[in-house]
């Protein structure tokens, strides 16, 4: 799967959330159904649905977030809530991706990465199966059993030099992204594609539109 977009803004919860991030010239938005994150939002509230609709209207690509579901949940959750792509951000199974790819959905899979110096052979090892089936990379830091949204950056250095080597992979940089770091992330890294949830948070959990508006403007350049 090509990228699939430049600037995501993950962990949505409200229509300020979403105008903000359309309003500011982002792509992509994250729901999060993972029900341990400050950032969660039930797929059977029709508020869930309303925010995806009006995402899809303003032309935002809409991306669900899970965490170890079944593929027949995801699927369930997917079409009901009217997403556009699916990410695992979890201990999925290489076939459970492969049902969904099969089933036509792109699929984003989550990379997680220490976050000191690490070797291209480690991400050889992590990301080539899901490569293969189709998924598109997002690298982000191990944050262990809280599944992302920990705020910490990668090794940048390390993952420049994995992505000199592999030219014709799609991926999207994550993990301790924000207005003040992001444009240094993508000149070290050469990122096409970046993601932040608590980088545009003020308190966390809770969306800021100025932040948001600055990390876009940075990614942009």
């Amino acid at each position: 799967m090509a990228t699939v977009f430049r600037t995501k803004i993950c962990g949505v919860r409200l229509a300020e959330d979403v105008r903000a991030v359309e309003k500011s010239g982002g792509d992509a938005i994250g729901l999060n159904f993972f029900p341990q994150s400050v950032r969660y939002v039930d797929p059977s509230d029709p508020a869930t649905g309303a925010l995806s609709e009006l995402a899809g209207r303003l032309g935002l690509l809409r991306v669900g977030v899970f965490v170890n579901e079944s593929a027949v949940e995801m699927e369930r959750i997917a079409g009901s809530v009217g997403l556009d792509a699916i990410q695992l951000h979890g201990d999925e199974r290489l076939q459970t991706a492969a049902s969904l790819r099969q089933a036509g959905w792109p699929v984003l899979r989550a990379i997680k990465l220490p976050r000191g110096p690490f070797a291209g052979e480690l991400m050889r090892e992590r990301a080539a199966p899901w490569i293969e089936i189709g998924c598109h990379l997002l690298l982000d830091v191990d944050a262990g059993a809280a599944h992302g949204g920990s705020g910490k950056t990668l090794d940048w250095p390390s993952v420049a030099a994995w992505a000199e080597a592999n030219p014709s992979i799609g991926w999207t940089l994550a993990g301790g992204l924000k207005p003040e770091n992001v444009r240094q992330a993508i000149d070290a890294t050469g990122a096409v594609s970046v993601d932040t949830a608590s980088g545009v948070e003020c308190p966390r959990g809770v969306k800021n539109e100025a932040r948001i508006r600055a990390f876009i403007a940075a990614a942009r350049g």
